[in-house]
């Protein structure tokens, strides 16, 4: 894989990472408000490339539909079912974005050791989130249905632009305004009104610059110029980096630090095998 798709990828990972840091400091801003004006605020992160935000009507739709159903489904999820195994769920978007790469017209089939070595690193992902679990139970099975639609939502998005029309990375920032759009008129629907105060207006900008519209940039060129399978497996670094973070800001239990390691020992076995 190219030096440049391995820099996407991995700035991409680590803006994500940082995700339920900030959220922290979001405090009670609720979740469809909280998405639709973090997306919002990501797309001022290509609004300097704003022309390039023009794309054919299909492709603009796919995106906005894309990055608003994905998030919708994962708030969702959080909501109906215990966060740590709707993450877990979630989680299966790496090995997802692997098969559905492999198994289209562009893929040369699925390779077993791919498989494998996104299993393994989804391990290390596991090791970090599976403890706080309490274990799948038939109440949850909403919450656990979404989690999966939005895994394959994300994979679909992540591996659909090598069968669309070209169109550039920074049209990302078009997607995110709509999205984001689309999750403000959400709140208003469904959730009660809240007045944000400055320090979360501001927990909200910089999850949008960063995690939720930076990002989102850097993974469409780490996609097109990456293989799916490297980049799948490299994704689980995500869950292992943000519990670090959230260690270091000590928002988590001391135990997690032992875990950190051999997690980290997993997904980046799992990453090599997969290359």
């Amino acid at each position: 894989m190219h030096k440049p798709a391995w820099a996407w990828a991995l700035g991409a990972i680590v803006l994500w990472a940082l995700f339920a840091t900030l959220v922290r400091h979001a405090g009670a801003t609720p979740p469809l408000l909280l998405t639709g004006v973090a997306l919002c605020c990501g797309s001022l992160a290509s609004v300097h490339r704003w022309r390039e935000w023009r794309v054919p009507a299909p492709v603009f739709g796919f995106g906005v539909a894309s990055l608003f159903l994905y998030h919708a489904c994962l708030v969702a999820a959080f909501q109906l079912a215990p966060i740590a195994e709707a993450n877990l769920l979630n989680y299966l978007w790496p090995m997802l974005i692997v098969i559905l790469a492999a198994c289209g017209p562009a893929g040369g089939g699925l390779v077993p050791r791919q498989l494998a070595g996104c299993a393994i690193a989804f391990a290390g992902c596991a090791l970090v989130i599976a403890p706080s679990a309490t274990g799948l139970t038939g109440a949850h099975l909403g919450g656990y249905a979404l989690a999966l639609v939005a895994a394959l939502c994300w994979a679909v998005y992540s591996v659909a632009p090598a069968y669309m029309a070209a169109y550039s990375s920074w049209a990302t920032g078009g997607f995110c305004l709509g999205a984001g759009v689309l999750a403000l008129g959400a709140h208003v629907l469904f959730e009660a009104p809240y007045h944000p105060s400055a320090r979360e207006w501001a927990a909200m900008a910089a999850i949008g610059v960063g995690p939720l519209g930076l990002s989102f940039v850097l993974w469409d060129r780490a996609m097109r110029a990456g293989h799916a399978s490297t980049i799948g497996s490299l994704s689980y670094l995500t869950p292992v980096l943000s519990t670090l973070a959230l260690a270091v800001a000590g928002a988590v239990e001391g135990s997690a630090w032992w875990r950190l390691a051999p997690a980290l020992f997993l997904v980046m076995g799992g990453v090599r095998l997969a290359r």
